[in-house]
């Protein structure tokens, strides 16, 4: 007796859920949406397939000339300088603060100016001069971004 009390009202609960009235709108669409009605035969047929637009050319990169190269060193700052000797060897150490970074003689330094990536090589450190040998230049290409995703 209380088994069948249990197992009616769950039977007619699923026959309820599987009724068609519930299957026809989805429970998710806003109030009042009603989707779009089923495409005709007509609408259905192939489309002819067009050919693809040739890709325009990317422009040409410009060269990196010597007026760029000044001012990417002018814009390097070079903060100051300092030297120690190891007690036991005499070994002597100089560094050169570029960029709030320590540089020793033979590193490479790297910067960007201007979308160019600019890279040096430190040769030699005084207390009054540094001199930097340029190495390589190149432009950076920004990814562009996509801010649907």
């Amino acid at each position: 007796m209380k088994t069948r009390h249990f197992i009616l009202p769950c039977l007619l609960w699923s026959l309820h859920a599987a009724s068609p009235v519930w299957a026809v709108r989805d429970p998710f669409w806003p109030i009042g949406y009603s989707p779009a009605p089923p495409a005709s035969e007509k609408e259905l047929e192939p489309v002819r397939a067009r050919a693809p637009e040739p890709k325009p050319e990317p422009p040409r990169e410009k060269p990196v000339t010597e007026d760029d190269w000044a001012k990417a060193r002018k814009a390097l700052a070079i903060s100051g300088t300092t030297s120690a000797v190891k007690p036991g060897t005499n070994e002597a150490r100089t560094l050169v603060m570029i960029n709030r970074q320590m540089f020793a003689i033979g590193d490479t330094v790297s910067f960007v100016y201007t979308d160019i990536r600019f890279q040096w090589r430190i040769v030699s450190v005084t207390d009054k001069e540094t001199r930097l040998d340029p190495v390589q230049a190149e432009r950076v290409v920004q990814k562009p971004r996509d801010l649907t995703q």
